[in-house]
């Protein structure tokens, strides 16, 4: 998954993974939906969570590794608001 370390440790430490693909219905919307979220994710520090924030072509995709459940929990209620606060931007 790429943020997932190799070792014991890091399996220990991070026991939650998982990724959230976001389908748009063409690659400019995604584009505005990403880029509108991008400088929260820059800027927003996490210690019981890391996430990779990335777009490929139409599609938002969230990776994510949590320490917890209420980190996993937080932090996607975070982005997830984030990235539904830019499409209902883009309605009006």
């Amino acid at each position: 998954m790429g943020l997932q370390g190799s070792g014991v440790a890091e399996e220990k430490e991070w026991p939650i993974e998982g990724v959230i693909e976001l389908s748009f219905p063409d690659e400019e919307t995604a584009r505005i939906v990403y880029e509108s979220v991008l400088y929260e994710h820059e800027s927003v520090p996490y210690r019981r969570s890391r996430i990779e924030f990335l777009r490929e072509g139409n599609r938002v995709i969230i990776r994510f590794l949590a320490r917890d459940n209420s980190a996993l929990r937080g932090t996607l209620n975070s982005y997830l608001r984030w990235i539904k606060v830019a499409m209902d931007s883009l309605e009006v």
